[in-house]
């Protein structure tokens, strides 16, 4: 009976693995090869840094994704046994819940993990917290969309459990949780794209409240500043946006290349 548990335990956890591994890999080619191959004209006028990542870069963000993936698969498991307590509220059925909930419930998990994402991330970077969590990130000063989930264990841990903490909270069906984790990986990945994707006038219109990839791409250049993952909101309201942020996304989607951030001298350590 035991050897059984543990067998099932083990499958389980493979398929959780393979799961999350399809995504990262899935979200990381398409926006690689979108930088280097399909756009690589248009990306290569978009550079915000000067100074390129190396193999070996990639490399290690690759070896620590495949870290993060394995505690992904773990806390998985966790849901899992709380989905069989009943304690987890993914839905099946559209009738369970009124339409209009199905309708809004994928922008308020975006807003949720939002929220969640900028405190954790403004947290991890308190001097006594940032060598056990955040630290592995930032090796990644020259950032490319392999780092998306290039954490320690600390980090991984504290990004995986939003998943059941957010699932025993808010009812959710099945197609819109789904939808979130791709948004979010495809997210990420675009995020450490390393090369601007949004139009030239992104930061001067109405959508301007929606992060960039230089708005990120900042961050791990300058360390200290724009926490925030969709959206800017929470970065200006606790007055930590870069203040010369958009001139530097406006360098960047202008194809303004030569006055660009050469990735040198910059702190990525407390």
């Amino acid at each position: 009976m035991e050897l059984a548990f543990l067998s099932d335990m083990a499958q389980q956890w493979l398929s959780h693995f393979r799961t999350d591994l399809f995504r990262y890999l899935m979200a990381a080619t398409a926006v690689s090869l979108s930088v280097s191959w399909l756009f690589r004209g248009w990306m290569e006028r978009r550079r915000i840094q000067k100074r390129r990542a190396h193999w070996r870069d990639i490399r290690r963000e690759v070896s620590f994704s495949m870290l993060t993936l394995g505690i992904f698969a773990t806390v998985g498991i966790i849901t899992s046994i709380l989905r069989d307590w009943g304690l987890v509220k993914l839905y099946w059925e559209w009738g369970d819940y009124p339409l209009w909930w199905a309708i809004v419930s994928l922008p308020v998990v975006i807003l949720v993990h939002d929220t969640y994402f900028y405190w954790t991330h403004r947290t991890m970077h308190h001097p006594r917290l940032f060598r056990h969590f955040h630290r592995v990130h930032h090796l990644s000063r020259t950032p490319t969309p392999w780092a998306a989930y290039s954490f320690s264990v600390g980090e991984g841990v504290l990004m995986a459990i939003f998943s059941p903490l957010i699932l025993t909270i808010l009812p959710l069906h099945v197609l819109v949780w789904l939808a979130f984790i791709f948004v979010m990986i495809f997210r990420n990945a675009m995020l450490h794209a390393g090369c601007e994707f949004h139009p030239r006038g992104w930061v001067d219109g109405p959508l301007d409240f929606m992060t960039t990839t230089t708005h990120h791409d900042l961050h791990h250049q300058k360390f200290r500043g724009n926490y925030g993952f969709y959206f800017t909101w929470w970065d200006r309201l606790m007055g930590t946006e870069f203040r010369d942020y958009k001139d530097a996304f406006r360098r960047a989607a202008s194809g303004d290349t030569e006055s660009g951030n050469d990735g040198k001298g910059l702190q990525v350590t407390t």
